[in-house]
């Protein structure tokens, strides 16, 4: 959500200029790859309040040692750093101080979690017992009031516009934490068959790594708090695109679905000029202020929708709640044997049975509720749970045999423990809350990183 783009300011001059740009991601099978994107927290020892940005030792001398010490580039709002690139990687804050490592592009799970460790270890060494990084869906502890925001200008813009949409949208910005997978593809006919295919499966994952059950204090009754915060956050750029369930649908289709989501600003000389609400569609065609569309507006605005399957110049999969390192891992190695093996693809597709778009939808409520226990058309979750783990780990020891590496279906170990017993991270954090009585000190030692 907060990776900021560069300003390309060439003019849009046709619809079919912004259909051309989701074909430049088009990339042969052989140099397909998996990007891995992971948010956490950050905890103060001292008290168990979270870490402001300019608080000393805070966020921002963090990110300072950084560019200083070990050679990461800043990314400056106003000042103040609140981005930093190096290796083709990034590591950037969410509204709430949330930390994120947006991974570079790796070919194999086996390089993913290398680099998952370097970056952990890398931030324990700066922090050192300090602070405590943990990965939940949810900051169980706090409401929206209690977290500071980070100075980054797009945020200003978002914090006034989503309450207008959403009664819960400074939840979804300041207490949830997420692992997201991104994935290439070879034609326009690949990309649909894959989004519609995470689609469809992805309540079986969002059920599979559910971690937020925990809010503000008390038990929610949800598994993913955090699945459930998505649905009243703004409905005009979230949930399930209809036009997604068909079999026929293309770039142009993405593209009307993106052209009529509202907007939120545009960035001119690393400024944010609030266009909050506008149509996009209109801009393209009018101009606005002044102002007149150009590309980078357009792969700006494609950063401010947030469907359960995102299209950008690769596809990105958005249904997992923040976990533990091997729980990370095990998101994209699932994802990854599902998505780049055209047998388990398909296979996957029918393991949910046949759904409407407004049936799915109740299941993703079902599942952000009852996690494993909810009903699909063909049976509980758990049990398509554990048919769709093993067809991942089979398209992964497919996708080892084709490309001539070691199968990473070991990493599916936690998926396949969670669907095997049906005890999901949701329910071992409930546990502790209720064995730790809601101390925060102990829950937050017992799940740091």
């Amino acid at each position: 959500m907060s990776r900021d783009m560069d300003e390309n300011l060439a003019p849009i001059e046709s619809r079919e200029q912004l259909v051309e740009y989701f074909r430049g991601g088009e990339k042969p099978c052989a140099q397909w790859g998996v990007g891995t994107e992971h948010e956490k927290f950050l905890y103060r020892r001292s008290d168990y309040e979270m870490v402001s940005y300019e608080e000393p030792g805070g966020i921002g001398e963090m990110l300072a040692t950084l560019a200083d010490e070990h050679g990461w580039a800043p990314s400056l709002d106003r000042g103040n750093i609140v981005a930093l690139e190096k290796d083709s990687g990034a590591i950037t804050l969410e509204p709430g101080g949330q930390l994120e490592l947006s991974g570079a592009v790796r070919k194999t799970i086996f390089e993913t979690a290398d680099e998952l460790d370097a970056h952990l270890d890398l931030i324990r060494g700066l922090v050192g017992d300090r602070l405590a990084m943990v990965c939940w869906g949810l900051n169980p502890f706090f409401e929206p009031p209690d977290i500071p925001w980070m100075p980054k200008s797009r945020y200003a813009v978002m914090r006034d516009y989503l309450p207008t949409r959403g009664d819960l949208a400074h939840w979804m910005m300041k207490l949830t934490c997420t692992v997201q997978a991104n994935f290439d593809y070879e034609s326009e006919e690949d990309a649909a068959e894959m989004m519609r295919t995470a689609l469809l499966i992805s309540p079986i994952v969002s059920a599979i790594f559910a971690n937020s059950p925990i809010k503000a204090g008390e038990e929610s009754g949800q598994q993913t708090y955090r699945g459930y915060l998505w649905t009243r956050t703004d409905p005009d750029r979230t949930g399930w695109p209809e036009f997604m369930y068909r079999d026929d649908w293309g770039y142009a289709d993405y593209l009307d679905y993106i052209l009529d989501v509202p907007m939120f600003f545009i960035r001119r000389e690393g400024k944010y000029i609030d266009k909050s609400g506008d149509s996009f569609r209109e801009f393209i065609e009018q101009g606005h202020d002044g102002y007149d569309a150009t590309m980078g507006d357009f792969e700006l605005h494609l950063s401010t929708a947030f469907p359960e399957i995102r299209l950008k110049r690769f596809i990105e999969v958005r249904g997992a709640d923040a976990g533990p390192r091997d729980h990370m891992l095990a998101v994209s190695a699932l994802w990854k044997g599902i998505l780049y093996d055209h047998a388990s693809r398909a296979k996957a597709r029918d393991i949910i049975g046949e759904v409407t778009p407004e049936r799915h939808a109740r299941l993703f409520m079902d599942a952000y509720k009852d996690g494993l226990d909810a009903e699909a058309p063909r049976g509980r979750l758990q049990e398509l749970a554990q048919e769709l783990v093993k067809v991942a780990g089979d398209g992964l020891d497919a996708i080892a045999e084709e490309c001539g590496h070691d199968s990473e279906r070991g990493f599916l170990a936690p998926a396949e423990e969670i669907a095997e017993t049906g005890v999901t991270l949701a329910d071992k954090l409930l546990a502790d809350w209720r064995e730790f009585d809601g101390d925060r000190k102990k829950l937050v030692e017992e799940w740091a990183l």
